[in-house]
This record gives structure tokens, C-alpha cells and sequence, in this order.
């Protein structure tokens, strides 16, 4: 997993969760396992499309084409629908009470602003249309720049990055590349099941899945109230649960455990098959930051945020500025 983002939100949240056990009491697990590519042919060096402004509902809601996400869309229904809003004070006042040296507080304050400010329509679901839980983990951040576009769209506002000394650069979610799958695990992804089918020698079908919010969730909350009431459990499957549960909604305890049972016929090549994939796909994400140099050359540079991931919803204007 590349160690590349001082804003903590698609490494350092997964090297937490791996981190001495006793120190923090929560099991080894990786809730933000990424996924990805240049997919439906599009080059790698070819920027994803921009956010399309659509017309806008009378409550603000602005849709997002569902292909422009980093996902591109593959691991949602055929149809789904993805929209959001500016975010509005009382957001922002939560926001501001953000400290971003816990990494779990974090994680849930980012999940706030994706649950207020963004929606998702799946058409014909049984569950009431779609969540955002349903949003594929690795597309969040994309997102949350797009919601951070509308809440501040003035100039002085802009969210800028060093690229050198003396030198900096906006930050706009297009510029942004965010992951590239190998095609030795794209070859296996089933546009019929939007998730990876892995057919075995033995008969055996193992399927893989890219994590949503949801299932992250409810894993995380999952490990915390074993550990608060000090239960056992298996902690090695947790590592892989986010990767091999499809649907948050029908998860309880016993399906959980059920899971885990089911994949302890499973043999150590199988194993290694399922860690191979995971850690494949986790690999390839690597935000970084294109741009064009004044020479007319493209650069990278990664994605490093002054002030954190604080500073996604704060005001870069003079505070001062709008006293009267």
C-alpha cells in the first residue's frame, strides 16, 4: 500500500488498523482496501471525464456521472445514479470539530459528510433504491472533492498543493489518478456480477469483492464490540472480510460467522489465491497529482495536503473578510 498521502485517508487508516494489536485494540483488518483501473479501455495516461454539471433539484442536488468516479463505475448495478450537494453550515461546524490524529474518529467524519451531502439511485433495488453505504470505498475521496467543489467554489478557496519551492498548483478531483488494476485481475471481473469471480481447478468459486462503506463500517463496528466485551474471534479472516462479503444489508452475526466457517474448508493455495488478489488490489492504488509544467510537460507529484485532511472543508479566504 503506497505511503504517499499525508492526508492519512487511503494508506494510513490501513497501516492503523495493522499496528501492534495491544496498542490499539483493535484487530488486524484492512477497511479501505481500494480498487480500480483504467477500465472499459480507457488509457492509463487518459484522464477520467469530468464531473458533468446537471440540472440541479430544488433541494441542490447535483448528479455525477457514475463513470467519472475512479471506479468507473464497474462494481455499482448497471444504471445506478450517483448525486450530491454543497455542504451546508451546521456540516461545517461539525467538520470543524474534527481531530485528525484519530484515525477512527476520522474515518467517521468523513463518512458524516458522504452520508448527508451524496446520495445514491440504483434502479429496481429491493432495498429502498440505494445508500450511501452502497459507495465503493476507493471512489470516496473523489467525492468528497467533488462535494468540497460545491461547498467552496470561489477562487481564494481553491485547495492548492507544493509542487515545488515557491510553487503551488489547485487541486481539482480530474487531475487526480487515483488507481490502475493489473489486467491479470481485471481478466477475471465479471461485468454480469460487477465484482471478481475466481473460478477454481477443484470446482470451487471464490468471488471478490470491492469494499463499500457500508460493509467497511460494519466490520470496524463489528471488531470494536468484540474487543470492548473482550469476545474471541477470527482476526486473520477480518483481514480479507472487507474483500469477500458483497452485501452490507444482509449481514448480522450469524451470516458473519457462517463466512467465517465456510472458509475453513478452504485450502492453503486457496489462501494464498485470496491474499495474492487483495494485496494486488491494494497495490494499485496510488493517488497522484497530474499536472502540466510550464515546459508543457505532464508531471506527477503526490498527493500530499497542507494541513491534512482537515483542511478538505476549510475556508482558505481571510476569515476576517466577511465582517462588515
Amino acid at each position: 500500500m503506497p505511503k504517499n498521502t499525508n492526508d492519512k485517508i487511503f494508506s494510513q487508516y490501513v497501516d492503523s488498523m495493522e499496528q501492534n494489536q495491544e496498542e490499539r485494540n483493535i484487530p488486524q483488518f484492512d477497511g479501505t482496501v481500494p480498487a480500480g483501473m483504467n477500465p472499459n479501455g480507457i488509457p492509463r495516461n487518459t484522464r477520467q471525464p469530468e464531473m458533468v454539471e446537471e440540472k440541479k433539484d430544488h433541494m441542490g442536488w447535483q448528479k455525477v456521472p457514475i463513470e467519472s468516479l475512479p471506479t468507473a463505475g464497474l462494481y455499482y448495478p448497471d444504471g445506478t445514479e450517483l448525486f450530491i450537494r454543497a455542504a451546508q453550515g451546521k456540516e461545517i461546524k461539525h467538520w470543524s470539530t474534527l481531530d485528525d490524529s484519530d484515525l477512527s474518529s476520522m474515518d467517521d467524519m468523513l463518512n458524516y459528510i458522504i452520508e448527508r451531502c451524496a446520495k445514491l439511485r440504483i434502479p429496481g433495488n429491493e432495498y429502498m433504491g440505494g445508500s450511501w453505504k452502497d459507495i465503493k470505498d476507493i471512489d470516496r475521496f473523489y467525492i468528497l472533492l467533488s462535494i468540497r467543489e460545491l461547498t467552496f467554489p470561489d477562487a481564494d478557496d481553491e485547495l492548492k498543493i507544493p509542487v515545488k519551492e515557491n510553487v503551488e498548483i489547485p487541486v481539482r478531483k480530474e487531475m487526480i489518478d487515483f488507481i490502475h488494476i493489473p489486467d491479470e485481475i481485471m481478466k477475471y471481473y465479471s461485468d454480469d456480477e460487477r465484482c471478481f469471480v475466481l473460478k477454481l481447478k477443484t470446482g470451487r468459486v471464490i468471488r471478490m469483492y470491492i469494499p463499500s462503506i457500508g460493509i467497511n463500517e460494519w466490520i470496524k463496528r463489528y471488531a470494536i464490540s468484540k474487543n470492548q466485551i473482550r469476545a474471541g474471534y477470527d482476526q486473520d479472516y477480518l483481514v480479507f472480510a472487507p474483500m469477500l462479503i458483497g452485501d452490507y444489508r444482509k449481514l448480522s452475526e450469524r451470516a458473519y460467522n457462517e463466512k467465517v466457517l465456510e472458509s475453513e474448508s478452504w485450502s492453503g493455495k486457496e489462501w494464498s489465491l485470496v491474499s495474492y488478489v487483495r494485496d494486488t488490489i491494494a497495490d494499485a492504488v496510488d493517488p497522484k497529482l497530474k499536472y502540466i509544467d510550464p515546459d508543457g510537460q505532464e508531471q506527477t507529484t503526490p498527493l500530499n495536503i497542507p494541513g491534512g485532511v482537515k483542511s478538505l472543508f476549510r475556508s482558505f479566504s481571510d476569515p476576517l473578510s466577511i465582517l462588515g
